[in-house]
């Protein structure tokens, strides 16, 4: 036998071997691991979005966060500087604006604290209006015996927005706090009422144990 007819016969088995069809447990696997990187890319691909979309988030709550700042500046710009170019027009100074703003923030306050304390709306209605006829009083006077009208009618606001707390404070030291209604505001009476009726109706229809 010759060389040929040797390497023949030697490459024909091996080739055979070589172009043999995978088995089913082959094709398992390689199904698996297919499965497996199209899972792996998925995730990946998933995780890219999901960073570039918690990026896009960031970045527009900062610019909405900026936006907002802007707005809220401007919300306390206006009536602030509204208030001290009426003071500097009405008045002929801005320092008047500044006493007067803080006094109306300050009483704005107190009224608020004795309102949510549940001091009647009509109280607190009355003691402004006494306070308002001190003011025109004490203005009227100013005009007509010491200052110019600016100063005259300064100094009568202040009375005003003076006056209002410190009568509004006097007459809830003298007539005092319902402090049993400010508690009921807080406590469910309603809802207890109504589960103490149910529990004794379930009572009453309910044995107590058996009979001897």
């Amino acid at each position: 036998m010759d060389d040929t007819q040797t390497a023949g016969t030697a490459g024909g088995p091996a080739s055979s071997a070589a172009e043999e069809p995978i088995g089913l447990r082959g094709q398992l696997g390689a199904v698996r691991a297919a499965i497996r990187r199209l899972l792996t890319a998925h995730i990946d691909l998933a995780k890219a979005e999901f960073s570039e979309i918690s990026e896009e988030i960031g970045r527009v709550a900062l610019l909405g966060g900026i936006a907002f700042g802007a707005l809220l500046l401007l919300a306390l710009l206006l009536p602030i500087g509204g208030l001290l170019f009426l003071a500097e027009w009405l008045l002929g100074s801005i320092g008047w604006g500044v006493l007067l703003g803080s006094l109306a923030l300050l009483d704005g306050a107190v009224v608020t604290v004795l309102l949510g304390l549940g001091v009647p709306r009509s109280r607190l209605a009355r003691d402004y209006l006494v306070a308002l006829v001190g003011a025109i009083v004490v203005t009227a006077l100013l005009l007509l015996f010491v200052t110019g009208v600016q100063v005259g009618v300064g100094l009568g606001l202040t009375v005003l927005l003076i006056a209002m707390p410190i009568l509004a404070g006097y007459g809830v030291a003298r007539s005092g706090i319902d402090t049993e209604a400010f508690k009921a505001r807080f406590y469910p009476t309603q809802t207890i009422e109504t589960t103490k009726e149910t529990i004794e109706w379930v009572r009453e229809r309910t044995p107590l144990g058996p009979k001897s």
